[in-house]
């Protein structure tokens, strides 16, 4: 078919109001959500990396909490999230690494945070962290055994005795909570903790493990 481009003679006048438009008739509408939600991601980012620099102030962890609670799974897209930056977050803050693995539980990179978590050096905050997991967590029991084991391995390395006796009791305090909280069974490495009770057996911490593994072993009987 052929179109004719010969004109008729008649044109319909609202067809051409979008050529010379009334300024008049219309009003510019702006979403101003977009920079509040850019705005408060841009400061979450800013509080998951001060976070691994130095302790939060209670009001900068409590909105890292809720914004966890109420968005988690933005905020797993942040590289401040990756696993290499749990070892930072459980030194500075370990209450944010608990709830931030308890987030994750569910998730395949869980694992790769369980490892990371068992090869870091031993310290308070380290343990606070595993003890807290496993109050809400039902862990691999591989994961329980082995960083028990690392965390004994870890005082039999230590030289300084001052500082190897405070870990021993710090050890001893974990073992004890997870033991009471039939977090780990304790048959399965029953052997390594009398052992590492009976090496120190002058810290009164371990000699209360000890007497509990052996209640433990009479109750079995």
């Amino acid at each position: 078919a052929v179109v004719s481009t010969q004109s008729t003679g008649y044109y319909d006048p609202d067809e051409l109001l979008w050529l010379c438009p009334n300024d008049n008739d219309y009003t510019f509408a702006m979403d101003t959500n977009i920079n509040t939600e850019l705005d408060k991601t841009g400061e979450l980012r800013k509080l998951f990396i001060l976070a691994q620099r130095q302790v939060l102030e209670p009001r900068q962890y409590e909105l890292l909490k809720q914004e966890l609670c109420e968005g988690g799974e933005a905020l797993q897209n942040l590289s401040s999230l990756s696993p290499s930056a749990l070892p930072k977050l459980v030194d500075k803050n370990p209450s944010l690494a608990v709830d931030i693995l308890l987030l994750l539980a569910q998730t395949q990179q869980f694992g790769e945070y369980l490892t990371i978590l068992l090869n870091m050096e031993l310290s308070l905050h380290s343990m606070e962290v595993v003890n807290k997991i496993t109050a809400n967590l039902e862990l691999p029991p591989q994961f329980i055994h082995l960083y028990i084991r690392s965390c004994i391995t870890s005082c039999t390395n230590i030289t300084d005795k001052s500082t190897q006796h405070r870990f021993v009791r710090l050890v001893c305090v974990f073992l004890t909570a997870l033991i009471r909280n039939q977090v780990v069974n304790v048959q399965d490495i029953l052997i390594e903790i009398q052992a590492f009770c009976i090496d120190h057996s002058r810290i009164r911490e371990a000699t209360g493990l000890f007497r509990l593994l052996k209640s433990l072993d009479v109750k079995e009987i």
